[in-house]
């Protein structure tokens, strides 16, 4: 009876122990990206030097019990990885279910020894959040975007305070959420904290925008935004949409002085021509209902075209055109603007989104509908095809 006792004494105290451990402290995030059927990626940041780790389970409504879910670390080759910046890829999930995941890990307090790494206590999670998977038999895709925000972040919060939770599949960012990105800190303070409460939730969509590309730690960018191909173009399919995510680069040409001798972007884009042309063809692509390119500068072809969107227009139209792309939805002119089928050598009809709404978008096999809104929740814009 006494060594019963003592073991329910025990379990008490670890009970105890445990829910009074300190929460992980966490920088930034976390934000959801390269969601797909059976995988999602969570990012995010943390101000101490941490071994972290994703817990994800399937949600049914039920409280979270922590500890009762498998553990997904961020490896390199074999090793479990320990900074300050974190990315966990969870796979081996199942098609539109809702799971529920937490964050939680150790501080490392001396790494000097290479044999023998001293952590801190396993910090308990903090919060934790829900993601769908995608799904592309699923009847419809819903998703709300926001472009050119330039580090307006109470313009970005308000716009996106719209948003209806309960129809969204994800969000999409496309290009020139900043103007330019001199540190890490600086692009995921203005990128992600103005809308942390929707990228914890949703998966981020994004569109290098050609703003993006600048400033001293714009290399860092692709570190925050994974894609399924490594480069700021992709495809991914939501229903009955599938969608090309394509980069137009920088606006000008590369010998520009704006860009101090850096700029490789004829090339890029080159590579981008060719990889594009292989990709509309994937039958995932090629055998959807409705077919949506994003991309923050627009195929608009006229006198008035910088250079990029000249090339662009020229060299991607032709491919879109012939893939059956039904709708390009960019940004970059900060107004809003539409163009019909025929207006610039397309066949698809182009909207420019302004830099002061936020465009919803919502599709079924046969119809695509557009709303656009100011910060204030006023209707702007309709558009249905």
């Amino acid at each position: 009876m006494k060594k019963l006792y003592l073991s329910l004494i025990a379990l008490l105290a670890g009970i105890i122990v445990a829910q009074a451990a300190p929460n992980l402290k966490i920088s930034c995030g976390p934000w959801i990206q390269n969601v797909t059927e059976d995988s999602f990626t969570v990012l995010w940041t943390t101000p101490e030097k941490t071994l972290s780790w994703v817990e994800v389970g399937e949600y049914d409504g039920s409280d979270w019990h922590q500890s009762s879910h498998p553990r997904h670390f961020e490896t390199v080759s074999g090793r479990r990885t320990y900074g300050y910046f974190h990315s966990v890829k969870v796979t081996g999930l199942k098609k539109s279910t809702k799971y529920i995941y937490g964050i939680a890990g150790k501080v490392v307090t001396d790494d000097s020894n290479p044999y023998a790494i001293a952590y801190g206590p396993e910090l308990a999670m903090r919060g934790t959040h829900t993601i769908r998977t995608l799904d592309y038999n699923a009847p419809t895709c819903n998703f709300s975007m926001v472009n050119d925000m330039h580090f307006n972040d109470a313009k970005y919060t308000a716009l996106m305070s719209g948003v209806d939770r309960s129809k969204t599949d994800f969000i999409v960012l496309n290009g020139d959420i900043v103007s330019f990105s001199n540190s890490q800190d600086t692009l995921l303070k203005h990128t992600f904290m103005p809308i942390k409460d929707y990228a914890a939730d949703f998966p981020v969509i994004f569109a290098r925008g050609n703003h993006e590309s600048r400033g001293s730690d714009w290399y860092l960018l692709p570190k925050a935004f994974p894609t399924s191909t490594g480069e700021f173009y992709y495809t991914f399919r939501q229903g009955p949409v599938a969608f090309v995510v394509l980069d137009a680069g920088e606006d000008k040409p590369d010998s520009s002085p704006e860009y101090s001798g850096q700029a490789a972007f004829d090339e890029y884009r080159l590579q981008e021509l060719e990889w594009l042309k292989k990709a509309v063809e994937s039958p995932e692509f090629a055998n959807a209902p409705q077919k949506v390119c994003i991309m923050h500068i627009p195929t608009f072809n006229d006198p008035e075209a910088w250079y990029s969107q000249k090339w662009i227009a020229d060299n991607f139209t032709p491919v879109l055109n012939k893939a059956g792309v039904k709708l390009m939805l960019a940004g970059h002119h900060h107004r809003y603007i539409l163009a019909k089928p025929g207006e610039h050598g397309n066949d698809y009809h182009i909207l420019a989104n302004s830099n002061n709404e936020r465009l919803d978008f919502s599709a079924t096999a046969s119809q695509i509908t557009i709303r656009t809104y100011d910060v204030n929740g006023t209707l702007q814009h309709s558009l249905n095809l």
